[in-house]
């Protein structure tokens, strides 16, 4: 017999938490963030605050990407909380040997924080060419950028104040372990470790050479405990359910990460999670919960929501929608602002969630200032735990 849904959906059709998410949608305020303009940038071809794609925040350090570039940007928060700069930029190329050089675009689309890293991860996808004015022969052209291909992690570097810093190596004082830049090996063929590993799996393998945006295999969110990786996906949506690629690393003799074996047998297992038919679009950890950034696997306009799994259960396979709290509903608005990152940023008044946004709208940037401004939303504290 087939089994049904769940009834205890909470998330699809209670008006009364409609009504009150309706409300969330306001942001308490905005940051503006500063750029560098990109001709004074090493290995930058695109401005910065047009394509930021991912966040990632350690005390008043707001670290992202421009998903056009193989670089990662710093800016530093101000004592009022209104503006970032001090612009700094970090060519992974300096620290990586990448299969298309410095230059090449990474499609960076996860960043986390743990245990001292800056852990980064492009789309590992491939994509569509566009279609000329006069035929479609170029429509039917599928490319794979080899630096997408690319996961690893930076140490950070705490230069005090709340500033820290990407460097190669940390080499501490006391007896704690050093730690060392390191990525999953690389190579110019779209047969990367993780997308050949997965081109074997029955429900994510089928998608595996499809392009981005056509439900095909493409890593937007990322979040990282410990050893524990997980990635999450835009594509595939499986059956109407997003799907998680959790993997533990180890570092490997050679310097590389590699995912251990788990007690599946295998490297890696899948998460599958009712977000709506949705997919993700990134993801963060506050604490045990699991926050995941909901929206379109298409480039269609859609309602994007922010969702929450507490206490996150790494041997749970599959999380139906009574599993999830949605917290807060994203303002839709037409042809912009298209959630893109979620970062926690904590303040003296608590943990607010920061959100960046894809195609923004003409209010939130400015060329001549290189500014990108990014919303700030409140953000309840995970539910006490019963003693």
């Amino acid at each position: 017999m087939a089994k049904t849904r769940p009834t205890n959906l909470p998330h699809r059709d209670d008006a009364e938490a409609d009504a009150a998410l309706a409300l969330d949608r306001r942001p308490l305020r905005r940051i503006d963030l500063f750029f560098t303009e990109r001709e004074a940038l090493d290995h930058v071809d695109d401005p910065i605050f047009e394509d930021v794609s991912s966040l990632a925040v350690i005390g008043r350090s707001i670290f992202c990407t421009c998903d056009e570039t193989s670089t990662v940007e710093r800016i530093l928060v101000d004592d009022n909380g209104k503006a970032a700069g001090e612009h700094v930029n970090f060519v992974l190329g300096r620290s990586f040997k990448l299969p298309d050089g410095p230059s090449g675009e990474m499609d960076i689309e996860g960043l986390a924080i743990a245990d001292g890293y800056l852990w980064i991860c492009g789309s590992h996808s491939l994509k569509r060419d566009e279609p000329d004015d006069d035929d479609l022969s170029d429509f039917e052209d599928i490319d794979w950028d080899s630096n997408r291909g690319f996961l690893g992690r930076v140490p950070l570097l705490d230069r005090g104040n709340g500033v820290f810093d990407l460097v190669d190596a940390v080499e501490p004082l006391d007896d704690t372990p050093g730690r060392q830049a390191a990525m999953v090996e690389m190579t110019v063929s779209k047969k990367t470790p993780i997308r050949k590993m997965l081109k074997k799996d029955p429900l994510i393998g089928p998608f595996i050479d499809l392009p981005c945006k056509e439900n095909g295999f493409d890593i937007e969110g990322l979040a990282v405990k410990g050893e524990t990786v997980l990635l999450g996906l835009r594509g595939p949506v499986v059956g109407g359910f997003a799907m998680i690629v959790r993997m533990d690393m180890k570092l490997t003799d050679k310097g590389y990460l590699k995912p251990k074996k788990l007690k599946n047998g295998k490297r890696y297992a899948l998460h599958a999670i009712d977000l709506n038919g949705q997919s993700i679009r990134d993801m963060n950890w506050q604490d045990d919960r699991l926050l995941i950034l909901s929206g379109a696997t298409t480039d269609l306009e859609a309602l994007q929501s922010v969702f929450a799994v507490e206490d996150f259960d790494l041997d749970r396979q599959v999380h139906h929608a009574d599993a999830l709290t949605r917290i807060l509903d994203l303002p839709a608005i037409r042809g912009s602002d298209h959630a893109e990152g979620i970062a926690i940023l904590q303040e003296k008044a608590g943990a607010r969630l920061l959100v960046a946004y894809d195609s923004p709208h003409d209010d939130r940037v400015d060329p001549d200032e290189q500014r990108l401004s990014v919303d700030v939303f409140e953000l309840a504290d995970p539910p006490a735990k019963a003693s």
